[in-house]
């Protein structure tokens, strides 16, 4: 278990060390070891029970809270355990652990098919690989000449409520997923508008790779630039793979501001980069869109398979479902 967490939701967190015990092992004053009475109860089966919604419940509201958030052993030896007979305990943890293997598996074929697509937009945005029916020379632009930051701003203060509101923390990294939005209030401070088909980008700390195609207009916080392309000169779909580059996040780090470093416009407007005919960027962005709505529908598997594992927890590890 860990000891001590910067958060509450850290503290009291287990797993089994399934090691063959013939090699001793070390650990630091940050963990608290447990060792289960096996004539009574299986070591992965208390595992799971130590991470139900029950169990967690007790444990992080137990733990004390000052600078780091900790347990004590006394604590955890005080939790509750529904224990059924071995062989079902044992039942359970490997149904459990089958579908841990199932998350495992989705988790490494999500990780290699972002790997697949980032190279897949080095070698298409850069001219190395060419698409079937497309030649000659691509033109040399700079960032500037393409798109811009739209300066439209509102202050909630004074226009009121703004019901779609996106901070950085609502853009998940790599991915361009949208995971919430808010909304603004009377102590809102000044936020940027954006259109359906802008490109969101985030500028603070822009080595987090936070970029968003908006598919609804809305405001966001002043630490996102709002990107709109310029008509016949590069597409929006083009524009949005163009920021997920290794090049233009590099450009995009350049950046001022040693503890909360945000992109400087005046570097990434000169990022200088090959431009392909408005016809071959319409064919490289829907090669790598279907490549994002795959990672998509993988991703929402992965969530569904999460939610899965969470209520046959909840089934199982109370008696309320029992297996056959």
């Amino acid at each position: 278990f860990t000891r001590s967490s910067l958060t509450a939701d850290g503290i009291a967190m287990c797993n089994v060390y399934e090691g063959d015990g013939e090699d001793p092992i070390v650990f630091d004053c940050h963990i608290i070891r447990v060792r289960p009475n096996t004539t009574r109860v299986e070591p992965l089966f208390l595992a799971r029970s130590c991470g139900s919604r029950a169990a967690r419940r007790y444990l992080v509201v137990n733990a004390k809270t000052t600078t780091m958030t900790t347990i004590d052993q006394s604590v955890i030896a005080r939790l509750t355990v529904a224990v059924p007979p071995l062989p079902e305990q044992r039942a359970i943890a490997d149904t459990l652990s089958d579908v841990d293997a199932l998350l495992g598996a989705l988790d490494r074929l999500i990780a290699k098919k972002r790997d697949i697509k980032q190279a897949a937009i080095q070698q298409l945005l850069t001219g190395q690989t060419r698409l079937p029916g497309f030649d000659g020379e691509w033109g040399v632009k700079r960032f500037g000449e393409v798109a811009c930051p739209r300066r439209d701003r509102v202050d909630p203060r004074c226009s009121g409520v703004q019901d779609f509101c996106l901070e950085l923390e609502h853009i998940a990294s790599e991915s361009g997923e949208l995971l919430g939005s808010t909304s603004t209030g009377d102590q809102s401070s000044l936020k940027s508008v954006f259109r359906t088909g802008d490109v969101l980008f985030g500028k603070l700390r822009a080595y987090l790779r936070k970029y968003w195609l908006a598919t609804r207009a809305g405001v966001c916080s002043t630490e996102i630039w709002v990107l709109t392309p310029k008509d016949q000169v590069i597409t929006t779909a083009f524009l949005f793979q163009l920021i997920k580059s290794d090049e233009f996040i590099e450009a995009a780090s350049n950046s001022y501001g040693t503890h909360m470093p945000r992109s400087d416009w005046s570097i990434v407007k000169n990022y200088e980069f090959k431009l392909p005919p408005l016809t071959e960027q319409i064919a490289i962005a829907k090669v790598l869109g279907d490549m994002d709505a795959e990672l998509t529908a993988l991703t929402q598997r992965r969530t569904k398979t999460r939610a899965l594992k969470q209520a046959m927890m909840q089934e199982l590890l109370t008696g309320r479902t029992r297996l056959v």
